[in-house]
């Protein structure tokens, strides 16, 4: 069987009917295509879609420019956060190093201090036991005071006295 060439470029025909069964039927819409200004109503339609189209076409470009400012816009916002972040790093952690020698200076003089508080304690310490040795001895010499006979010690003074004023008067002469 040897096809034609009319046949082999043939165009499909279209299903005019069955292109439009499955839409509900409108007793309106069949007499609209069945008017004489269907096909004119048709093209209209497709116009119409195709302006359409065409604008939503133009708002996706619209819609994808805007998109990709919004995404350039987040990169470089990014881009300088991570560049502050890089610049204020150093110092931070410079001042937290800076931090942690003062906390160990601190620490240390904290150290020192509560050795020379104990120091200081055991000095009081010894501070007290000279003040109980000496307050000792101060009631041993009261004691030892207390003991002797001051009324005799007057008069040995006094004899003493007596001795000595005749001597001081003989050395006297000598010096004028």
């Amino acid at each position: 069987m040897e096809m034609n060439e009319k046949e082999a470029v043939r165009e499909p025909e279209e299903p005019k009917e069955e292109l439009w069964d499955d839409l509900p039927h409108d007793s309106q819409h069949d007499e609209l295509w069945e008017a004489d200004g269907t096909e004119l109503a048709v093209r209209q339609l497709m116009e119409q879609l195709k302006e359409s189209d065409e604008k939503r076409t133009a708002l996706q470009k619209k819609q994808l420019f805007f998109t990709r400012i919004f995404a350039v816009s987040n990169l470089v916002l990014a881009a300088l956060v991570l560049l502050f972040v890089a610049s204020v790093l150093p110092g931070l952690t410079r001042a937290l190093e800076q931090a942690s020698g003062t906390l160990e200076q601190a620490s240390t003089a904290l150290t020192m201090a509560e050795d020379a508080l104990d120091e200081l304690g055991d000095v009081a310490d010894n501070v007290n036991s000279l003040v109980d040795s000496s307050s000792l001895a101060v009631e041993r010499t009261m004691k030892k005071v207390d003991q002797m006979d001051i009324e005799s010690l007057n008069e040995a003074i006094s004899d003493l006295n007596d001795v000595i004023a005749p001597l001081a008067e003989f050395f006297g002469k000598f010096r004028k």
